[in-house]
């Protein structure tokens, strides 16, 4: 089986704009198709789905907090590409199976594909979630707020494919997304990747079960993702509604509630804590003088990105390095700081591109590890406005690699030197080839891009011998860094690569014609 072209291209388009995840650094490969969108949809749609060999994804660990984490995945991006076209496609045959939007009780990634190549409705969101948890309190006395204990993680692979069965998927198609579940698991027959765009549509398959259970039960609820509010109207309803709940996991698919977020509020207290959860809840005046400028001027879309040069001087004051620095304190100087909330303030300032945060960032990158994926986009987006030697910058961007905390994770070592990938201002060229031999292969792919984009192409000429030897990730990392050799010899070393993986094939052509 086939999937449709303009699915395919869908998918492409969404990659591009979107990346796989907000948790790693974009790949460099969706751009290049997008180059040659036409050869690479071609290419694509003829894949038959039951002959497909999914290939190596990637495994992180990726912090939450001080001292939490999660387990990350980075799909093959043909597999990604592959993944989000079999949801653009199939998608409405899960979405017609979960309660209506109507109801106001699932508000978790409706599918609903966007003119901006989104895959979710951007009317029902967490915020909704909240909203609508305000307003149901408001006929009942008490509620109970639960949360599905590492959901992603324990979801059964049995629970998706029977619920992939009735949704009415094409068996073809059933069985390259089982298939897929088994190779990120390693035949583990539970969880689901964490971290790709597209998978958050098959949390919310696994779930229909228990929304229907809920509903069937009479039960009024809200949910997010894995957090959930049943409302009711004394104490003893609330302790019957826990039992109940956790009733309903366990013989659904084995899932346990979080004992420690399991909670039951009046309607009082939940109507408080509804209302801390929709407001923007600034950490000071400085950052809601920020907060208001930048709603002004994107309309309050996240994903709108600000000409720094249209901000008249009045406003501009407001981010300068005084203000920003001193918001940023604030927030890690907090006996628990909000991570969360840190990481969005760093995702408007990325918005701007305004550069007032960047020493900040780095020389504190040792208590900020949580959002270090947010800093790195953070750090990018400042290019063009940030006006000091960058190769400073990269100086201290080394010596923060080679600190003890960030030597022990390697999705730290990535997203720092993924900086130097898509910055060629950061031009560290001999720091980069003195870390390469010693480096695992996550780090030496992000080197290998750092030398196409720093056009290292007498350095590339030395790791040609060892091609064959490179894992999968970096053989597609070094046939895009050899674009730097010159013509002839380019083209002859590539003639000879024998390379039977369609990506890479796509990759060789390219490089051949730059």
């Amino acid at each position: 089986m086939k999937l449709q072209e303009n699915s395919v291209r869908w998918a492409l388009n969404h990659v591009v704009n979107y990346s796989d995840t907000d948790l790693f650094p974009k790949p460099v490969e969706f751009d290049i198709l997008q180059e040659i969108e036409n050869e690479a949809i071609n290419r694509f749609k003829d894949i038959d789905l039951g002959n497909y060999q999914h290939n190596p994804s990637r495994r992180f660990i990726v912090p939450k907090d001080e001292i939490s984490y999660r387990i990350a995945t980075q799909l093959d991006p043909l597999d990604n590409i592959i993944l989000t076209a079999i949801i653009y496609e199939f998608g409405q045959l899960i979405e017609n199976r979960r309660i209506l939007i109507s109801e106001n009780k699932v508000f978790g990634y409706r599918f609903a594909p966007q003119n901006d190549w989104s895959l979710y409705n951007p009317r029902v969101s967490w915020l909704q979630y909240w909203e609508n948890c305000k307003n149901k309190i408001s006929d009942y006395k008490y509620a109970v707020s639960l949360d599905i204990a590492d959901f992603y993680n324990q979801i059964y692979h049995h629970n998706i494919e029977n619920q992939l069965i009735q949704s009415g998927f094409p068996n073809q198609v059933k069985k390259w997304l089982m298939n897929l579940l088994e190779s990120v698991t390693a035949k583990v027959s539970r969880g689901i990747p964490i971290g790709p765009h597209a998978t958050h549509l098959l949390g919310e398959l696994s779930l229909v079960p228990v929304d229907n259970s809920l509903s069937l039960k009479g039960l009024d609820f809200c949910r997010f993702v894995d957090d959930i509010i049943i409302f009711c109207n004394t104490p003893q309803e609330a302790k019957i509604i826990i039992y109940q709940m956790a009733e309903i996991l366990d013989r659904q698919q084995r899932l346990i509630l979080q004992r420690h977020k399991t909670k039951i509020y009046t309607a009082d207290e939940l109507n408080h804590h509804c209302i801390s959860m929709t407001k923007d809840q600034p950490i000071n005046s400085d950052e809601e003088n920020i907060i208001n400028i930048i709603k002004m001027y994107s309309s309050s879309n996240p994903y709108t990105s600000i000409n720094i040069t249209k901000l008249p001087d009045p406003q501009l004051y407001f981010f300068s390095k005084h203000f920003v620095t001193q918001i940023l304190s604030k927030y890690l100087n907090s006996d628990e700081p909000n991570y969360t909330r840190l990481r969005w303030f760093l995702r408007r300032l990325s918005q701007v591109g305004i550069p007032s945060g960047v020493e900040f960032c780095i020389d504190n990158i040792d208590i900020l590890t949580p959002a270090i994926s947010d800093i790195c986009h953070y750090l990018i987006t400042v290019n063009n406005s940030y006006n000091v030697d960058w190769k400073i910058l990269g100086s201290k961007i080394f010596h923060v690699l080679n600190s003890d905390l960030i030597k022990s994770n390697e999705y730290f070592q990535i997203s720092l030197m993924s900086l130097f990938a898509r910055n060629a201002s950061l031009n560290n060229a001999s720091q980069l080839i003195a870390l390469y031999q010693n480096s695992p292969s996550s780090l030496r792919r992000e080197i290998l891009l750092s030398a196409y984009s720093q056009n290292m192409g007498d350095w590339i000429r030395e790791l040609k011998e060892s091609y064959p030897s490179m894992d999968v990730w970096c053989k597609r990392a070094f046939i895009i860094a050899s674009t730097s050799l010159p013509v002839e010899e380019r083209k002859f070393f590539l003639d000879y690569v024998k390379d039977y993986n369609l990506l890479n094939e796509l990759l060789i052509k390219w490089a051949k014609s730059k």
